[in-house]
């Protein structure tokens, strides 16, 4: 099997008038393209930066991404299509009017691509425990494809949220919750060596078997990660995940990217600004 080289890059939260994380992002797709030169870039979704509702930051953040040389694919997050009811930061929950914009600009939010003899598997980790007929649609595709798959090809998966718990009884949607069970039920038919997600504004790796769990930083900003309790050492800062696939196993190295420098959301006043208004339109 010949080296592979697979790129993360997650929670970009671009918005149309966010100068600082697109400043931030050009500078994570010319990296991308002229340094690590990778066979294949994944986004873990948080595209947009606050307002899954905002076609002005979806394509904002499209048109940049379309700068990538390099073959890529988007997952969405939360502030992209909303999350399931529960725990809904601000009410923004996961709708099919939500889904079916998201995938009208960056394409299906759930997909497989095979890079030479690996297989990247792309999940929408907020239609899990959503209700909606995108969730059910979403499990029919998983036991699909996961029978085709077969036992022997090298899998990693990639969503926007966490398939193993990250904190009992949170109060706050930080994974999948009781999905996690049957996604992993799903997911045993495949020779699954890693899962990378993001969400948490932080790096950390941890061994789950015979997979690497990977939680890859935002490119944004840090936040949150000290105040959610997670237990584990995770690392505060920066960056993108290069993932190196080699005879079978899987490595994950956690990059900071020249140029951009560790910040805080409360640090950065035009992202300060965007969630000032969502806060301001849900008070209504």
């Amino acid at each position: 099997m010949n080296t592979l080289k697979i790129a993360q890059i997650s929670d970009t939260h671009l918005g149309a008038s966010v100068e600082s994380t697109t400043a931030a992002t050009r500078k994570v797709i010319d990296y991308i393209d002229t340094v690590l030169r990778p066979d294949f870039v994944v986004h873990t979704g948080d595209v947009q930066v606050i307002d899954p509702d905002s076609a002005a930051d979806r394509n904002h953040a499209h048109g940049l991404l379309s700068g990538l040389r390099t073959p890529y694919r988007v997952l969405p997050g939360n502030h992209d299509i909303g999350e399931p009811a529960e725990h809904a930061w601000q009410g923004q929950v996961v709708t099919s009017e939500r889904v079916e914009a998201f995938t009208n600009v960056f394409g299906p939010a759930q997909w497989r691509v095979d890079v030479g003899e690996v297989t990247l598997l792309g999940l929408n980790s907020e239609l899990f425990g959503s209700g909606i007929d995108e969730e059910a649609q979403q499990w029919e595709w998983i036991e699909e494809t996961v029978a085709g798959i077969g036992s022997e090809r090298p899998v990693l998966l990639f969503q926007h949220k966490p398939i193993w718990t990250v904190v009992e009884n949170s109060d706050h949607n930080l994974d999948i919750r009781e999905s996690g069970a049957l996604l992993l039920e799903h997911l045993e038919r495949v020779n699954l060596k890693s899962v990378g997600t993001g969400h948490l504004h932080c790096f950390r790796t941890k061994q789950r078997g015979g997979a690497l769990e990977v939680w890859a930083p935002s490119t944004a900003f840090m936040a949150g990660a000290g105040d959610l309790g997670l237990g584990d050492p995770v690392t505060q800062q920066l960056g993108i995940v290069e993932y190196t696939i080699e005879g079978g196993n899987v490595r994950a190295e956690l990059l900071r990217v020249p140029g951009v420098d560790d910040a805080l959301m409360t640090e950065l006043e035009d992202v300060k600004a965007s969630v000032e208004a969502v806060l301001a339109a849900s008070a209504k």
